[in-house]
């Protein structure tokens, strides 16, 4: 089985504090391509402290220490939720922008349920873990049994592929850059990209 890349918490491009992150009504060529997104984007940031009136409320700090308001205008104003939004807990929004608010400082106007995680660990420990975790994947492993030591080779056809044993590159040599034939991905030996 492949093993998957990791997405590093602390890439400040994918995972952009508060002021890095687009206005909502900013046509920004870096996120978005006319309405829909150009890439993918996440804000994480750690809840300081929650209260309801009329809808969930938060108040969150981001990566760099600035403290903003989180509004849910979602359909249950919240509720869903209410209960995760603990003080030190970490909340990810997919795709947040920058709101103005008429009464408050700008945060965040959160109008999807879906776009929405709250994690049970502070944001200082996932990032931390993320580092780690990132730094570890850069050891070169074997594409079918995982092992990162230091007798991983490339593919000699596609200089790509890494395995672990000649007596066994993911079947066979062969096999490998057949399914790779069959499925349409370019086999560099024979002229591919």
């Amino acid at each position: 089985m492949a093993h998957l890349s990791t997405s590093d918490l602390n890439n400040s491009s994918t995972f952009p504090a508060f002021w890095d992150l687009p206005d909502e009504y900013e046509i920004n060529d870096t996120y978005f391509s006319t309405t829909k997104p150009r890439k993918h984007w996440c804000f994480l940031g750690r809840v300081v402290s929650s209260g309801v009136l009329v809808r969930l409320s938060l108040e969150v700090e981001d990566r760099k220490g600035h403290k903003i308001l989180v509004a849910f205008h979602t359909n249950d104003r919240g509720a869903a939720f209410q209960a995760l939004c603990t003080p030190g807990s970490t909340i990810a929004v997919l795709y947040a922008t920058q709101h103005t608010f008429a009464f408050s400082p700008p945060g965040l106007r959160i109008e999807e349920n879906s776009h929405v995680k709250v994690f049970p660990h502070s944001l200082e420990v996932m990032l931390r873990t993320s580092k780690k975790i990132c730094e570890k994947d850069k050891v070169a492993r074997c594409e079918v049994c995982g092992r990162a030591d230091g007798n991983v080779k490339k593919c000699a056809r596609c200089k790509t592929a890494k395995y672990c044993s000649k007596a066994s590159p993911f079947g066979s040599v062969a096999n490998h850059h057949s399914d790779n034939l069959a499925s349409g991905m370019p086999d560099k030996r024979m002229g591919g990209a």
